[in-house]
């Protein structure tokens, strides 16, 4: 019986604005560079998949600024190849460091709030896991969307990153719910569905993409709008007072 729900921060509520892959666009034409959005936002998950396996070597956010440099720019390399374009990675640094200074904001997505107020409605605890730093909290604040939560754990706070099962425990903890009673959503296979698994929790993965298909026997929800649906499924014991 579920009686909470946990959401990944970006890539499940909230994303950038302008989107990544046009930011992606603007800074690899700045390098004489051109790339089609698509593309790279097709290209995201392959390279997030590196991003989670390096966050369970160790902790990205907790690394030398110069070791995050070195990360950041295999990261764009690998985002580029797998758009199918093949640059070295001082080219993909240089494309990556553009991206950071440019001009852009975190804005939930549009099904964000409704679907977090549906849950409350139906009773269930909510929460968010992140593997952002200790600015989760101001961030949350400032986006409106803390005032639906009742809890957030970030990876600076649990000490470790997703996939890392811990991260997963002490959000559990922090809100005082039993594993198997409270179902995680996220953007990433790796990250949200393996991680949460791997904790004893239920989970499902948010493919917004229409056309992406899910890893084998991956329960899968398209829209936020669908979380509240699929909790019932697993059948609902609202454990908000």
């Amino acid at each position: 019986m579920i009686e909470a729900v946990f959401l990944d921060f970006y890539g499940t509520l909230v994303k950038w604005a302008p989107d990544a892959e046009e930011m992606q666009r603007d800074a690899a034409a700045a390098e004489g560079l051109a790339v089609d959005p698509a593309a790279v936002a097709r290209a995201y998950p392959a390279a997030n998949a590196y991003m989670n396996e390096e966050n369970a070597r160790s902790r990205i956010a907790a690394r030398s600024g110069e070791d995050r440099a070195r990360f950041f720019a295999e990261y764009e390399r690998r985002l580029l190849a797998a758009a199918g374009y093949d640059v070295d990675v001082a080219l993909a640094g240089r494309i990556w460091a553009r991206v950071q200074a440019a001009q852009k904001e975190l804005a939930p997505f549009d099904d964000a709030v409704p679907a977090l107020q549906a849950l409350r409605e139906a009773g269930l605890k909510l929460g968010v896991v992140s593997n952002m730093g200790r600015e989760l909290a101001s961030i949350l604040e400032h986006l409106g969307l803390a005032a639906h939560l009742d809890s957030w754990m970030s990876s600076e706070e649990a000490g470790v990153a997703k996939p890392h099962a811990a991260i997963f425990k002490a959000a559990l903890d922090q809100a005082g719910v039993r594993a198997d009673a409270a179902l995680f959503i996220g953007d990433s296979y790796e990250s949200d569905v393996l991680g949460a698994q791997d904790a004893g929790m239920p989970a499902a993965l948010l493919l917004r993409d229409l056309e992406a298909a899910a890893p084998p026997g991956c329960a899968v929800v398209r829209t936020l709008g669908e979380v509240l649906g699929h909790a019932r499924g697993l059948g609902l014991q609202p454990g908000r007072a």
